[in-house]
């Protein structure tokens, strides 16, 4: 059957794994750009948090206190009151999805200047 796993054995010079320094200095880089973006990561994970408040908010308290209000209120018709909700339900999750489009749109910006600036680093190493 012959020697499978000969092959994996011996480790060529150039898949070896880099020297304890190169590994030292590319944490050592990656420690001081997360430092560097540090005000970035802080920012996205506020808007995230504000944005699932808000959603909270809206499901939880504000689009009860409507429903509560009109059916309270004996202006509209019934079939008016559920078209009116449906309308600000659906143009509220749309709000929702266009905030959360923006703020992905802003970790991708920041992720891919964070990847360069981390690929510029490791070049250097």
């Amino acid at each position: 059957m012959g020697d499978l796993f000969g092959s994996y054995r011996s480790v060529g010079a150039e898949k070896r794994n880099r020297s304890f320094e190169s590994v030292s200095a590319y944490e050592e880089h990656y420690m001081k750009l997360l430092k560097k973006y540090l005000n970035e990561i802080n920012e996205i994970e506020e808007m995230m948090r504000n944005l699932r408040k808000e959603r909270q908010d809206f499901y939880m308290k504000q689009l009860p206190a409507i429903k509560k209000a009109m059916v309270e209120d004996d202006v509209l018709s019934a079939d008016c009151k559920a078209q009116w909700l449906t309308e600000l339900q659906n143009n509220m999750e749309r709000s929702f999805q266009i905030s959360e489009s923006l703020i992905q749109h802003y970790i991708t910006k920041n992720l891919e200047e964070f990847k360069q600036a981390l690929k510029d680093e490791v070049n250097k190493v």
